[in-house]
C-alpha cells in the first residue's frame, strides 16, 4: 500500500500528531479531492523529517466532503482536515493558518505538485529569528503543451515574474506575493492581520503589502518550486477570473494607495503603445467594446496555430487586460470616477508624479536633516544645510537618480550615479532604497550596494559599507540606526531601529531594535538610553 492510499475495508493506523512542528503546511480545497490526494502523497516523501511539520487541510465546502476520503490515508506526517461552508479561498486559507501549529507557515494550492525538497527548501529560508517571506517559483506541469492558450499564457507569466524576482540584486516585494507557493511566520500573518476575507481576489498581494509594510523581508527562491498543471479549460471562465481580478484591485488599491504597482489603471500606461487605445476605449466604454476582447483573443489563438508563440502571448495579454480594466471600470463606477482615478494615478505615478515626488522627497530631506543638526531649524539653517552640506547633496542625487529611473532614464540614473561617487566619494547602488533624511555626515568612502534598504533618519559616520558577505542578499537597516566610522554591515540581515553600531564593528548577524553592536565581529548589547544619546 503506497503512503498515499489507504486499504479499502483495512484499519488505518493512527496518524501522527506533532504538536510543535517546525513547519505547518496550509492547502485549501475545493471540488478536487483526487488532486488533493495525489498532493498529500507527495508530502508523504519528503526529505523533511515527518516529526518536522503537519499538515492542515481546508474543505471550503466541496460538493463532495473531502474529510471522509482524506481519513483514511495512510501518511507518516501529522495530518488534520477542517470542514467549512463554502466562504472563499482567503477564508479558507485564514482558517488554516490559525489552526497551524508551527512556526514558519507554509501555503500552496491543491492541484499543485511538488519535489521531495520542497518544504526543506522552504524551511531553510526560515532560520530563527528571522522574518523572511519566501516566495517559491511555479513552474508548468510537463503536459503544458496541451493545455488552451489562456493556460499556456499563465506559466509564460509566471515565468516573467520569477524573472523579475531572481538575481543577487533583486528583490521580492510584498505585491508580487502568491498563494501558489509561499512562506511565512505564523506570528507576522496574525500580527498583520491575515487575510483580507472581504477579497474575491488579490488577497495574498494585499496581504503581501501589510507584511512588507510591518518590516518583513521578501525573498524569492527558485529552487523551493511547484509544478501548476491547471484544469481550467473555460475560456469564458478565464474572462470571469480577469474581471474579478479588475474588480478586487480597485480595492486594494483604494487600500495601498501609496503602492503603484497594484493601482489597475498602470496598464494605461504600461502596455505597449500599439494596445493603449483599446484599454482606454474599453474604460470609456466597457460594454461597447466587448466583442472586440473576443476578436483580440481570435487572432492570437490564429497566431499560436501557426506557430507566432511571441505574437499569441502578447494577444492573450491584451485580451486579459482588456476584461480585468472592464472589470475594473465597473468597481469605479461611473466614466467620471474612473477619469478621476486615472488622473489620480498619472500625477503621483506617471511623469508628472515623478517630478512632484522629487520635489517633495527634496523638501523632505532637507527639513530632516536640517532638523538632525539643528533640533528645530528654521528657514535660513534649512537653506544654509542645501548649500553647505555635502551630506545633503548626496540624498539630493540620490532623489534624482530615482526620479530618472521612474522617467525610464537608465543613462541619467548611471550619469548622476558616477558623479556621486567621484565627487562625494559615496556609491550608492543603483538598486538600493534610501529613506528619507538619510544623512551622511562624513560622506568619504561610504558604499551602500546591491538593493541595501536604508529606512529613514539613518545616520553613516564615513567609511561604511553595507554590503552582501557571500553574495547572498543585502541589508535592511531600520528607521533612526546610526553607523559609527568604519563599520560594517554584510549579507541578508535586518539591523533592528534605532540601534547603534560602533565604529570598526562588522556586523553579520541581526540586530533587534534599541540595541549596541561593537567588535568583530559584532556582539549585541542593549542600548541603555534609548530616548537619545
Amino acid at each position: 500500500m503506497s503512503a498515499a492510499n489507504g486499504a479499502s475495508g483495512a484499519a488505518v493506523p493512527p496518524r501522527p500528531v506533532a504538536l510543535r512542528p517546525r513547519l505547518s503546511v496550509v492547502v485549501a480545497t475545493y471540488n478536487r479531492v483526487d488532486l488533493i490526494q495525489r498532493l498529500l502523497g507527495q508530502f508523504a516523501r519528503q526529505t523533511l523529517p515527518a516529526s518536522d511539520f503537519e499538515v492542515v487541510v481546508v474543505d471550503d465546502g466541496s460538493r463532495e466532503p473531502a474529510a471522509p476520503h482524506l481519513e483514511k490515508l495512510t501518511l507518516p506526517f501529522s495530518l488534520r482536515v477542517e470542514t467549512q461552508a463554502n466562504a472563499g479561498a482567503a477564508a479558507a486559507r485564514h482558517r488554516g493558518v490559525i489552526a497551524a501549529r508551527g512556526e514558519v507557515v507554509l501555503i500552496t494550492d491543491d492541484d499543485m505538485q511538488v519535489a521531495e525538497d520542497f518544504l526543506a527548501k522552504h524551511l531553510a529560508r526560515h532560520p530563527r529569528g528571522s522574518r523572511n517571506v519566501v516566495i517559491g517559483s511555479i513552474r508548468p506541469d510537463p503536459a503544458i503543451s496541451n493545455m488552451p492558450l489562456f493556460e499556456r499564457w499563465y506559466a509564460w507569466l509566471n515565468n516573467r515574474i520569477a524573472a523579475s524576482m531572481s538575481g543577487p540584486k533583486r528583490r521580492a516585494h510584498g505585491w508580487q506575493l502568491f498563494t501558489g507557493n509561499v512562506s511565512f511566520r505564523r506570528e507576522d500573518y496574525v500580527a498583520a492581520g491575515g487575510f483580507d476575507k472581504s477579497l474575491g481576489q488579490s488577497e495574498d498581494i494585499e496581504l503581501g503589502l501589510r507584511l512588507e509594510k510591518a518590516g518583513c523581508r521578501f525573498e524569492f527562491c527558485t529552487e523551493a518550486y511547484v509544478l501548476h498543471g491547471s484544469d481550467h479549460t473555460s475560456f469564458e471562465k478565464w474572462l470571469k477570473r480577469a474581471n474579478r481580478y479588475g474588480v478586487f484591485d480597485i480595492r486594494v488599491a483604494a487600500k495601498h494607495p501609496d503602492v503603484p504597482q497594484v493601482s489597475p489603471w498602470r496598464y494605461l500606461f504600461e502596455m505597449n503603445p500599439l494596445a493603449r487605445p483599446l484599454l482606454a476605449a474599453v474604460v470609456v466604454a466597457p460594454e461597447a467594446t466587448r466583442p472586440v476582447t473576443h476578436v483580440v483573443m481570435g487572432w492570437a489563438r490564429l497566431a499560436d496555430k501557426v506557430g507566432l508563440q511571441k505574437a499569441a502571448f502578447a494577444g492573450t495579454s491584451v485580451s486579459y487586460v482588456m476584461e480585468y480594466l472592464r472589470g475594473a471600470r465597473t468597481e469605479a463606477g461611473s466614466l467620471s470616477k474612473a477619469a478621476r482615478h486615472v488622473a489620480r494615478f498619472a500625477f503621483t505615478s506617471g511623469k508628472p508624479g515623478q517630478v512632484l515626488k522629487l520635489a517633495k522627497a527634496l523638501k523632505d530631506d532637507a527639513v530632516q536633516v536640517a532638523s538632525s543638526e539643528y533640533g528645530q531649524p528654521g528657514v535660513k539653517a534649512v537653506a544654509a544645510m542645501v548649500l553647505t552640506s555635502d551630506g545633503y547633496r548626496v540624498l539630493a542625487l540620490q532623489r534624482l537618480r530615482e526620479a530618472a529611473r521612474g522617467l525610464g532614464i537608465p543613462l541619467g540614473n548611471h550619469a548622476l550615479r558616477v558623479a556621486q561617487t567621484a565627487v562625494l566619494g559615496v556609491e550608492i547602488g543603483k538598486d538600493v532604497e534610501l529613506g528619507s533624511g538619510v544623512y551622511f555626515v562624513h560622506s568619504l568612502g561610504t558604499v551602500v550596494g546591491g538593493d541595501a534598504k536604508v529606512g529613514n533618519r539613518v545616520r553613516f559616520y564615513g567609511n561604511n559599507t553595507v554590503g552582501t558577505a557571500k553574495d547572498d542578499g543585502y541589508p535592511v537597516i531600520e528607521d533612526d540606526v546610526w553607523v559609527g566610522a568604519g563599520a560594517r554591515i554584510l549579507g541578508p540581515i535586518t539591523v533592528g531601529a534605532r540601534s547603534r553600531i560602533g565604529a570598526n564593528a562588522v556586523v553579520l548577524q541581526d540586530i533587534p531594535p534599541d540595541s549596541v553592536a561593537v567588535g568583530i565581529p559584532a556582539r549585541v548589547i542593549p542600548r541603555k538610553d534609548v530616548d537619545g544619546e
